[in-house]
């Protein structure tokens, strides 16, 4: 059975070496989509203009943040609760502040941000803004406060961050990156109840992965020419 599952696995990861042999390499290239329905979508000599063109970000660019989807509601509201749900973005937006190559960071403001958040809507909001980029940004966590290395009173909470950054002009992304970030809090006497104690777990958790999201974006922005 060992055997038999190591040749699957060999056959799924083996496209490459058809994809390398003699009979495919001698097909005609597939120069455009060979599917009509892609056509209402983007046409193929647009595509082929984007996949060959450059984005030029300008020297000094301003720059937008807005997380993606509907800000997650929190039922405990502590004042120290508080002002760490209204200062999650607030490490990264310093970061980015220091950045030589952008004039101005700010968060879209939330009236501005579309109910339908594709890209063309993002785009318009981020024009409308005058925001030469738009870095959009999704958060997801898990807690868990049953483990052996936790304490009754202690939550680990894990979050994933996603981040896109949307060049307003052109409509491209031209960067993102993904953060994975852990966080253990232990239940504060000031906490409402352990559930507030979670909450703050995962809003540390979101924030730390903000911040590295920050970084990654400096380094692009700082190796541009």
């Amino acid at each position: 059975m060992l055997s038999g599952c190591a040749k699957g696995l060999e056959k799924t990861t083996g496209l490459p070496g058809y994809m390398a042999s003699e009979e495919y390499q001698s097909r005609p290239r597939a120069s455009e989509s060979l599917f009509g329905t892609d056509e209402a979508v983007l046409r193929g000599a647009n595509l082929e203009q984007i996949l060959t063109s450059k984005v030029v970000i300008p020297q000094k660019a301003r720059l937008a943040i807005m997380p993606f989807g509907q800000r997650r509601e929190w039922r405990w509201w502590s004042e120290e609760f508080s002002k760490l749900d209204q200062d999650i973005e607030t490490g990264m937006v310093a970061k980015l502040q220091n950045c030589k190559r952008l004039a101005d960071v700010s968060l879209l403001p939330s009236m501005m941000v579309p109910d339908k958040q594709s890209i063309p809507y993002l785009r318009e909001a981020a024009a409308r803004y005058q925001a030469d980029l738009l870095l959009v940004y999704r958060a997801g966590s898990r807690t868990f406060d049953k483990a052996r290395f936790l304490g009754p009173n202690e939550v680990k909470a894990k979050c994933v961050v996603e981040a896109i950054l949307l060049d307003t002009r052109t409509g491209i992304v031209p960067f993102s990156s993904v953060s994975a970030k852990e966080y253990t809090a232990k239940k504060e006497k000031n906490d409402y109840e352990f559930s507030e104690t979670i909450a703050r777990a995962e809003l540390t958790a979101i924030k730390m992965g903000l911040e590295k999201i920050g970084d990654d974006l400096d380094k692009f922005l700082g190796a541009l020419p």
